[in-house]
């Protein structure tokens, strides 16, 4: 299994650099939607300037290390008919999505980790000194849980394509209720107490929300095991769904690929 993994990550590494330019212009649209959202909450309360860009930045950090784009083309695949290609594989064609997703992630990680360094230089409100271990480990351990959720929920939805020929509109529904309560447009704290006891039992939070709890010291005691113990109780329900669809679906399969 090690060495099949080590030639996929391999493979997907020269696949991004070669088109270099769209990974360039994708990394940087991606993070052009939460700068703003931060510029329009500093304007709201400038009190809380440094908590929105401490908050902002982190949110940047782990929407990179937690996305997955895995429905979109599973839907193509599907719709299309080379996914046949890849059932036909003696390699599960989900390890192919999970080697893409490493090295992406890998590959902001070394881009994101010089950068918070460089501008935490001139940023004070960036610094990291505050920051026990205890809350480092919690926050990597969240960090990765949040990672697998979000890529079995697009795993999942993109299994749904052996079903509904359009399964990212009903994926964008979702992406948009993800947007308020995950944490991505305003910190969990900020949410309404209605929306705010919703999302404890929704997978959104735990997508991206949570482990800036934790890195932000919002989040103390009992509430951190809740929220690991919701967490992987979503872990679970995805890495479920996503074996059932797929037996079901390759009994629903009847694409011939061309």
């Amino acid at each position: 299994m090690f060495r099949k993994y080590s030639v996929l990550l391999r493979m997907k590494y020269v696949e991004m650099f070669a088109y270099r330019l769209a990974t360039i212009v994708w990394m940087t649209g991606a993070m052009v939607q939460p700068l703003i959202t931060m510029m329009v909450w500093m304007n709201i309360d400038p009190d809380q300037e440094n908590a929105f860009i401490f908050y902002f930045a982190a949110l940047i950090f782990v929407e990179r290390m937690t996305s997955a784009w895995d429905v979109w083309e599973l839907e193509r695949e599907i719709r299309e008919g080379t996914f046949s290609y890849q059932i036909v594989r003696p390699f599960h064609p989900i390890h192919w999505a999970i080697a893409e997703n490493i090295v992406y992630k890998a590959l902001f990680l070394v881009i994101l980790i010089p950068a918070w360094g460089l501008l935490a230089v001139f940023i004070p409100a960036l610094r990291l000194d505050q920051i026990s271990a205890a809350q480092w480990l919690l926050f990597f351990c969240a960090l990765l849980l949040a990672a697998v959720i979000r890529f079995l929920f697009s795993y999942t939805f993109g299994l749904l394509g052996f079903w509904v020929t359009k399964v990212t509109a009903l994926y964008g529904m979702f992406e948009a209720v993800s947007l308020f309560l995950s944490g991505r447009i305003a910190p969990m704290s900020l949410l309404p107490p209605f929306l705010k006891t919703i999302s404890f039992y929704l997978p959104f939070r735990y997508m991206v929300g949570f482990p800036i709890e934790i890195l932000t010291g919002s989040v103390q005691g009992m509430d951190i095991v809740y929220g690991f113990g919701w967490a992987a109780v979503w872990c679970m329900f995805f890495m479920l769904a996503v074996l059932l669809l797929w037996k079901a679906g390759l009994r629903k399969n009847q694409a011939v690929g061309g």
